[in-house]
């Protein structure tokens, strides 16, 4: 059965996290039982200051362990002990309690999807998201207690495409911000090979010394025309986008945040598995100023639910698939 662990996590260790940071261990306790864990370390303090994000990404790999048993007759029950996340920590902390249960019922979601499943930040087909596609993912995030909502409306696309182009900025302005995504970067394959997690290039859509000039002497790209240049290069990658997507609903706590993740991992497989790919703009809800524009934009009221997410939604080529920890790296015993 341990070796059943191996195999979840085979699965599971291709699972999304903000910027590639896969801060999760698991430590094996027994052949039904183990534990989640926390990597100090991999956290980011500055641009996912109340470990939300990170969260979302641990809900996420859950879920992903969960549907990876379902041909075996399990699923994976998670109770995770409501630890906060702590970069000041020195070792791996736990943070949840996995048993492998029996299960009956059929799972919808196939795990091959959990192998399929891509972040897109090529450019889009001038395709709009299939309206079947989007009421199928509409009635998942209600199940959750979520609002899932969808725009086709050009002007509105392109507002959100422009807004994500200057949160980049914004956060390139931040020296923190801008030190801590610069030490995620890989400019290179043999680099993101080597370190397997970050920010390569290559899936970024962007060429290599491009990403080290913009990270590494910002200062250049201040300048006027350089400045101008940089701004088209950046939105020719968001092009042929028809539809944008948002999230609203409770995401307030740590519990919130992971209940989120595992409503998250289900929509994007379902999105897998009609070809449509996305492109998450988690800076427009971290960047203070870009969230600013974003609530005066969509007059949203986040007194009680929150707009935790917003994304273009469509259909690319087959993006390049980032490089991950192996399952020695996150297995322990």
């Amino acid at each position: 059965m341990k070796t059943l662990w191996r195999e979840l996590i085979d699965y599971a260790r291709w699972t999304a996290s903000p910027h590639n940071v896969q801060a999760w261990q698991v430590r094996v306790i027994s052949e039904t039982e183990a534990e989640l864990l926390y990597v100090p370390q991999r956290l980011l303090p500055h641009t996912d200051s109340t470990g939300c994000f990170t969260m979302v990404g641990f809900g996420m790999f859950v879920e992903n362990l969960s549907i990876a048993a379902t041909p075996h007759g399990f699923k994976v029950k998670a109770d995770y002990y409501g630890v906060s996340l702590d970069s000041r920590k020195s070792s791996p902390v736990p943070l949840a309690k996995l048993t492998l249960l029996p299960v009956t019922e059929k799972e919808a979601l196939g795990r091959d999807l959990i192998l399929k499943r891509r972040t897109s930040r090529l450019s889009y087909d001038d395709k709009a998201v299939d309206d079947k596609v989007l009421g199928e993912l509409s009635a998942m995030a209600k199940e959750y207690g979520h609002i899932f909502t969808f725009s086709k409306d050009p002007v509105l696309v392109k507002w959100v495409m422009n807004l994500n182009r200057d949160t980049l900025f914004y956060d390139m302005a931040e020296k923190e911000s801008r030190d801590e995504i610069g030490r995620l970067l890989r400019f290179s394959q043999s680099e993101a090979k080597t370190k397997k997690d970050g920010l390569w290039a290559y899936c970024m859509n962007f060429p290599g010394w491009l990403m080290y000039l913009f990270f590494r002497f910002e200062w250049f790209f201040e300048l006027p025309l350089i400045n101008s240049l940089s701004h088209f290069y950046y939105m020719k990658t968001m092009n042929g986008v028809r539809t944008v997507g948002w999230i609203q609903g409770p995401f307030q706590t740590p519990d919130q945040w992971l209940k989120s993740g595992h409503m998250f991992a289900r929509l994007w497989l379902v999105m897998t598995k009609y070809g449509v790919y996305l492109h998450p703009f988690g800076s427009i809800i971290t960047n203070e100023k870009a969230h600013d524009r974003l609530r005066e934009k969509f007059k949203v009221d986040e007194s009680k639910d929150i707009l935790w997410l917003i994304m273009r939604l469509g259909y690319s080529k087959e993006p390049p698939r980032s490089f991950r920890l192996e399952t020695d790296d996150i297995l322990i015993f």
